[in-house]
């Protein structure tokens, strides 16, 4: 149970904390964490705001967690067809492309991109479709964060592109 609140609460730290500056996050973070997670101890918060700083700081990624980006995007298009609707946890668009990440709780969080279940992937490539359709052109980029861990994968163009749906005619909700 108390895995399961712990990845609750880095899931709402790496919300959080992207709005602050950089210098005023760990201390935030702390004083959060005091305030709404009394069930665990200041060393349990300090590895907390740690492991979400490591996150925010990703290489290669943290404009996704940058001021430019935003949190918990509802996204709804027409793919094929098929109506696809969700919401993205970060989302960042710029002149060189359209970034996604979708925050994960599980558990036993994988330790591969072969062990992410592939209807995360399917979630994932649905949104990239659906993003493709809103800004044509663009190139879409999709990612997986596993908060228990806290990891990052990177969800390759060609798998993305071999999961993309192609049932038309279909509503379907891929929140989650």
């Amino acid at each position: 149970m108390l895995a399961a609140r712990r990845g609750t609460l880095l899931h709402r730290l790496i919300e959080r904390l992207p709005e602050l500056p950089v210098e005023q996050r760990h201390d935030a973070g702390l004083a959060w964490l005091a305030r709404m997670a009394s069930d665990f101890d200041r060393s349990d918060h300090v590895g907390m705001v740690s492991d979400a700083i490591a996150v925010l700081d990703q290489p290669g990624w943290n404009d996704v967690f940058g001021p430019d980006s935003l949190a918990e995007v509802p996204l709804a298009a027409v793919v094929g067809g098929r109506v696809v609707s969700g919401t993205v946890d970060r989302l960042v668009i710029s002149d060189k492309g359209i970034r996604i990440v979708d925050f994960k709780t599980a558990r036993r969080p994988p330790a591969t991109l072969e062990e992410i279940p592939s209807a995360y992937i399917r979630q994932m490539a649905a949104y990239v479709a659906s993003l493709e359709a809103i800004h044509p052109g663009l190139p879409v980029e999709a990612a997986l964060l596993y908060t228990h861990t806290p990891q990052l994968f990177v969800i390759p163009d060609g798998l993305i592109a071999a999961q993309k749906l192609r049932i038309a005619g279909v509503q379907e909700s891929l929140s989650g």
